[in-house]
């Protein structure tokens, strides 16, 4: 597993699991023997935009863009409209094609977010990009549309879609796991670091997981470089759902100069304090590195 890789991307980023997230989400058995399936996941650095988690086509016929996260962003359509965008766009050798007469065909797309997070929130949601248009007097049509599918994995929702996929239930039984241990830990445990904490979580975590018979294989596979890479990316996770709190409701949410600066100050001391690179943190929060230095030296 390498570091710019989430845990969901690292399970899913093949052929064989990433059909069987189609299968359990579709409710269909497609054998991978006879099933065509195409990673075309976008590839860039860590935290940087236009990086999805995973996308694949079946078939030549649709690509199929799934996203995990533990806060929902109201923001995932747009951002759904970029990947899509992209991967038409990569997909399209002939870039004159498009300036000619003739149809240029695309692969039908379909929209998937998995919610694990700890805030209540309903079995499925459907997001839809035109929630986010501005209303227009005398106009009531939407010329533009895309909509994600949401689907909440915590222990008890969907469960005909965890049992349809082992991969995922192994992964929303550890994500599970590792939130609940941490919190007993860090109640019973005094002086350990928050990265600590988590390290001792996520070992312990997949050690129930294997007990479980649930990614044996996987996470027989991971090393304890990767499990203390995991810690760092969990970590970073749980940093910004801080930031969003105490930054981006107090700053940028507002709507203010100085408001918005407020909250990216505080992304990247909650990032800092994560022991998360200076170069991750400029490029989370689009601050300076001379900004961020001297941020990390405050909080020493």
């Amino acid at each position: 597993m390498a570091y710019k890789d989430s845990l969901f991307r690292s399970i899913f980023g093949n052929e064989k699991s990433a059909l069987g997230l189609y299968n359990a989400v579709h409710r269909t058995s497609l054998d991978p023997r006879d099933t065509e399936v195409v990673i075309n996941t976008l590839s860039e650095t860590l935290w940087a935009p236009g990086k999805n988690d995973l996308s694949f086509l079946v078939n030549k016929s649709l690509v199929v863009i799934a996203e995990h996260q533990s806060t929902v962003n109201e923001n995932m359509p747009y951002r759904m409209l970029q990947y899509v965008c992209r991967l038409f766009e990569n997909g399209v050798t002939d870039k004159k094609a498009v300036y000619r007469r003739a149809l240029v065909r695309h692969a039908r797309p379909r929209f998937i977010l998995f919610f694990n997070g700890a805030a209540p929130f309903p079995d499925r949601k459907k997001m839809r990009l035109s929630d986010s248009f501005e209303a227009v007097a005398g106009f009531e049509g939407v010329a533009l549309e895309l909509e994600v599918d949401v689907y909440n994995i915590n222990e008890g929702r969907n469960r005909g879609i965890l049992e349809a996929c082992a991969e995922l239930k192994g992964y929303a039984f550890l994500v599970s796991r590792v939130r609940l241990l941490e919190k007993e830990l860090a109640a019973g445990c005094e002086g350990l670091s928050r990265k600590e904490t988590t390290q001792k979580a996520i070992r312990q975590a997949i050690r129930e997981c294997k007990a479980a018979g649930l990614l044996w294989e996987f996470l027989e596979n991971m090393s304890q470089e990767e499990i203390n890479m995991l810690a760092t990316d969990w970590n970073m996770e749980t940093a910004l759902e801080v930031s969003r709190e105490e930054g981006f409701e107090r700053g940028w949410e507002k709507g203010r100069g100085e408001g918005r600066e407020e909250g990216r100050e505080a992304v990247a001391v909650n990032a800092l304090a994560e022991g998360i690179p200076v170069e991750i943190v400029r490029k989370i929060t689009g601050l300076d590195t001379e900004t961020i230095t001297g941020l990390s030296q405050k909080i020493r």
